[in-house]
């Protein structure tokens, strides 16, 4: 009987404190619905001012961009742009 009643309260908790850190969790940059009108573009200074290397429509694939030609010691960034295409 004692053990249903540490096993109950034991797991309430974890309950709560689970859906308390998922009230706190931040949340996603994009709406779902949104996504397929999101593009990431990765662009890269040169001489002074940034050209665009490349559109993407996957932040993912936009970031490992950034990280090869930051590897290659280019400055490069990404910018969201949001529209319909």
């Amino acid at each position: 009987m004692i053990r249903k009643l540490i096993l109950s309260a034991v797991l309430a908790t974890g309950a709560i404190a689970g859906v308390s850190s998922a009230a706190n969790a931040a949340p996603d940059v994009f709406d779902r619905h949104d996504h397929r009108d999101v593009r990431f573009e990765v662009k890269v200074r040169h001489h002074g001012h940034w050209d665009t290397y490349g559109t993407y429509r996957d932040r993912d694939d936009a970031q490992r961009v950034v990280r090869m030609l930051e590897r290659r010691g280019q400055d490069a960034r990404i910018e969201v742009e949001r529209g319909r295409w």
